[in-house]
């Protein structure tokens, strides 16, 4: 039996719900990854014939070169979103296991990659996510074996074949963790604004972790062969009253109407806490990125911000930059994450990775501390007493919910990118092939990190952004926010 795309997409058609057809599941598979394409696969009745006749291979343009860029978490997501629903519950659990079974048929090697997995890890594996494992095959079909090679062997993917794998589905566990947007607290920063600046990069990396966790790489509008930073520049005016401030705050400010005056306050507030580009004073670049990229990225309400952290909850001493609230579906129930954040901007991006964990190792160390800061900071000082009570039944062990929240780290790394070009197109190409390769050996320094920290019992989300010059740059930007200099 070998795996292909037709043999996923046979199997998925198997056990859809009624009235799905081949063309339609051809199509949501696809959108996973390119949502504009998988619309046009899913009305073109003639390559979807071909495509599951194994005649075709997928389009290396459309497919096969985006999905070696594609970030895999994302591909779940995608999954999530427009295959699981087409598919009837009862039976996916066969097709789990007739994928599983099929892909240990096609590759051999127990080092062979299935997505995430590799054919060792897969051979023991009785507990699936199956957005993750759908997103791991089609992976797979699209980067490690042509469609046609499937030719000889698609007959035999039948509905006989699919449901002997019934006798087997009692030992399967299922497993589903999907990020959901909190509703106990709104976001304070606005999408468009976020996406507007900043552009994500699809590098297909992953880290592996034993806890789920993300890395992401984002860059810069590119002009004149270097990274612009006019738009970041306006972006940060406009978030830092959402920065400083909490949702109360910024309520009574416009209950006052004077909310035209929130950023000139809040700007007053941390020319008072220190100087543009002091650490932990919540006027370092970092620390204010970390926020953003929390919020826009992440899509994980701010609890705290390092400014709040340094001046309403000064006596803790706490090593976090931030504190945010991830609020995920986990085997069908919620459960919360309290995000601590750590930021680094240094010229190497190693240099940057090892200040972070100095950072997080300390926030570890001193847990009790971080959560007495949290606890404290938010119930006495921070929020109404309706939404004060809200997040008491988050945060606060209970009859009904037993557990704290996780742990869980944010982390935001900048860098010089240390790419020149005197053509534009020329540099646009270099610096984002740089980009994928600098995420690509983090990985592997990142995930040692953790292991010899021993702190692998944490998800990590991890936001990389390169820059120009990063330690000159970071200080520039910050005067130009605090002190109105010229940049």
């Amino acid at each position: 039996m070998t795996l292909c795309y037709a043999a996923l997409i046979k199997v998925l058609k198997i056990c859809a719900k009624p009235k799905v057809y081949n063309k339609t599941l051809c199509g949501a598979v696809v959108k996973s990854l390119d949502e504009y394409y998988g619309g046009i696969l899913e009305s073109d009745d003639s390559t979807v014939s071909h495509l599951l006749s194994c005649d075709y291979n997928l389009s290396p343009a459309d497919v096969i070169e985006p999905m070696q860029k594609t970030d895999l978490l994302s591909l779940s997501q995608g999954m999530e979103k427009y295959v699981i629903p087409l598919l009837n519950p009862d039976m996916i659990p066969l097709a789990l296991l007739s994928l599983q079974d099929m892909a240990l048929s096609t590759v051999s090697a127990d080092e062979a990659k299935i997505g995430r997995l590799s054919r060792a890890d897969l051979v023991l594996k009785v507990s699936f996510n199956p957005a993750d494992f759908f997103a791991d095959i089609f992976y797979f079909v699209a980067t490690g074996i042509e469609n046609k090679a499937g030719k000889e062997t698609i007959d035999k993917v039948t509905e006989d074949y699919v449901n002997s794998f019934g006798k087997n589905k009692d030992s399967l566990t299922i497993e589903e963790t999907v990020i959901v947007e909190t509703q106990e607290l709104e976001r304070t920063l606005d999408d468009d604004g976020f996406e507007a600046v900043f552009r994500e990069v699809n590098h297909g990396a992953a880290l592996s972790l034993k806890n789920k966790s993300g890395i992401s790489l984002y860059y810069l509008d590119i002009s004149d062969s270097a990274f612009d930073y006019m738009a970041l520049n306006e972006y940060l005016f406009d978030s830092v009253g959402m920065y400083v401030y909490s949702r109360t705050k910024l309520k009574e400010f416009e209950d006052k109407k004077k909310a035209r005056s929130i950023g000139a306050k809040a700007l007053r507030l941390m020319k008072a806490n220190g100087n543009p580009d002091e650490k932990g004073t919540g006027n370092e670049l970092g620390e204010m990125l970390l926020f953003t990229f929390m919020e826009g990225s992440l899509h994980a309400p701010k609890l705290l911000s390092k400014v709040e952290i340094t001046t309403d909850a000064s006596q803790f001493k706490s090593k976090s930059d931030c504190v945010h609230l991830l609020k995920r579906k986990v085997n069908g129930k919620i459960s919360y994450q309290l995000v601590f954040g750590a930021s680094s901007i240094s010229g190497r991006i190693e240099d940057a990775i090892d200040c972070a964990f100095d950072a997080l190792s300390a926030i570890k160390n001193g847990r009790r501390r971080e959560r007495q800061m949290v606890d404290s900071t938010l119930f006495n000082h921070t929020y109404d007493k309706e939404t004060t009570e809200r997040l008491k039944q988050i945060l606060v062990p209970s009859k009904q919910r037993q557990a704290d929240p996780d742990m869980a780290f944010g982390v935001f790394i900048g860098y010089s990118l240390g790419v020149a070009a005197d053509d534009n197109d020329a540099f646009r190409a270099m610096a984002t092939g740089k980009m994928i390769e600098d995420i690509k050996a983090a990985i592997p320094y990142i995930e040692k990190k953790v292991s010899d920290l021993n702190l692998g019992m944490h998800s990590y989300y991890f936001y990389f952004l390169p820059f120009n010059d990063a330690e000159k740059d970071k200080k520039q930007i910050m005067d130009e926010l605090l002190l109105g200099g010229a940049y």
